[in-house]
């Protein structure tokens, strides 16, 4: 495991960062996917130290009572079949997305919506369109995937070294037991904060506006998993660049799951 921490050795424009992961844009069409499997490592973060990556306008989300909130990487593969009302052949895909618990306002209602750093997908097809149609700064990258009942594990071979990434796990070891890391009381607990959410947000430098995704969820059936490894040269370098010293809190786990991710325009709140 690979997780740098510590000060920031000089200020880096945040502006310079999010163009380097990507741009961010409408989505024009609702996209339909089902879920092989999801894995979600998270990491606790001060919110004060939060601040320094996420626009202004968007406010953290705190765990209750702590000042603290949630950085987190997810490492699943899924299919697409359905683009708007119109079914396609499945589109198999693999995807790692860095993600942080937030909040964000539009027509004067409060929305609870993770926030996107980076997103790297393997199909070539949802990685052009998501590259220029939606919020979550999405790459194409080269993955390798071993999903063979015992060992789930995913490489991110993407062309920028900065954004490579790995993550594997024992699947015997996925039980709802509590393990002594997390904060949260039970695994029920943890899916309320991490995933029962309005959708995802986004949010563009260049324009000045935001950007608000609704995203039908299914219900949950999450789990939390015991062994695992990973490597995140994306979290490392953001924790070290911004001085951001996450504790690890768990890593969640579903499978075989439907959403449907609607569609966004950039606004001005």
């Amino acid at each position: 495991m690979s997780i740098a921490v510590g000060p920031a050795a000089s200020p880096v424009d945040i502006r310079a960062f999010h163009a380097r992961m990507g741009r961010v844009y409408h989505q024009p069409v609702r996209v339909h996917s089902f879920t092989n499997k999801r894995f979600t490592v998270n990491f606790r973060v001060p919110l004060d130290q939060l601040r320094r990556i996420v626009p202004e306008p968007i406010e953290l989300d705190e765990l209750p009572g702590t000042g603290l909130g949630m950085f987190s990487m997810c490492a699943c593969d899924f299919w697409v079949s359905r683009l708007g009302w119109v079914p396609i052949p499945p589109v198999r895909n693999n995807d790692m997305l860095l993600r942080v618990s937030t909040r964000i306002r539009k027509s004067g209602r409060a929305f609870r919506a993770y926030y996107t750093l980076r997103s790297d997908s393997s199909s070539r097809f949802l990685g052009f369109f998501g590259k220029r149609f939606s919020h979550f700064r999405k790459q194409v990258a080269e993955f390798a995937r071993v999903d063979d009942g015992s060992t789930y594990s995913l490489e991110n071979r993407a062309a920028d070294p900065l954004c490579r990434g790995k993550f594997s796990a024992t699947m015997a070891s996925i039980t709802k037991a509590k393990p002594p890391t997390t904060l949260f009381a039970d695994v029920e607990a943890a899916k309320q904060f991490v995933f029962d959410l309005d959708g995802s947000c986004g949010y563009c430098y260049e324009r000045g506006m935001l950007s608000f995704q609704k995203i039908d969820y299914p219900p949950w059936d999450m789990y939390f998993c015991h062994e695992y490894r990973y490597d995140f040269a994306l979290m490392d370098h953001v924790n070290a660049t911004y001085g951001l010293e996450p504790e690890l809190d768990c890593v969640l786990f579903m499978q075989n799951t439907r959403q449907t991710w609607g569609t966004s325009w950039l606004y001005r709140n």
